[in-house]
């Protein structure tokens, strides 16, 4: 049985499955970024400061570990954006589910006043038959 709600409840689950990608692929940005921020600081556990040398020795290392602090900033802020957009494409979901939840709820309703209606003509025509045999038993 079609119902008036099967296209829409056709492109709400469009709509949700969009939705889910986009969350897993947040999911996996977080995760990526998370992953590259770990490894920036692991990175910056190794650098080692000299312990003499040449002014130019200390300055480069110097050099190194800012670049290292600013590479360890900027994954963080990824992860921050990263996080951001997993809220937001949680939210997208959320409404999605529940505009197809809603509906698909809808379409069962009426496909079960369908199926009702068709019950009770169906027990209507059965009466009118049991009638007209009895009828013609008795005639």
């Amino acid at each position: 049985m079609k119902s008036r709600y099967e296209p829409l409840v056709k492109l709400k689950k469009q709509a949700l499955d969009k939705a889910e990608q986009a969350l897993m692929s947040a999911n996996n940005e977080v995760t990526l970024s998370d992953a590259s921020l770990e490894n920036a600081y692991s990175q910056l556990s190794f650098l080692i400061s000299p312990q003499n040398g040449s002014i130019g020795e200390l300055f480069q290392a110097q050099m190194i570990a800012q670049a290292q602090h600013r590479e360890i900033e900027s994954c963080r802020l990824r992860v921050e954006r990263a996080r951001i957009n997993q809220d937001r494409a949680r939210e997208a979901f959320r409404f999605s589910r529940i505009e197809f939840e809603k509906f698909n709820y809808l379409e069962l309703q009426e496909i079960e006043a369908m199926v009702a209606k068709v019950k009770h003509e169906e027990a209507k025509m059965l009466d009118e038959i049991g009638t007209m045999t009895y009828k013609k038993v008795w005639l």
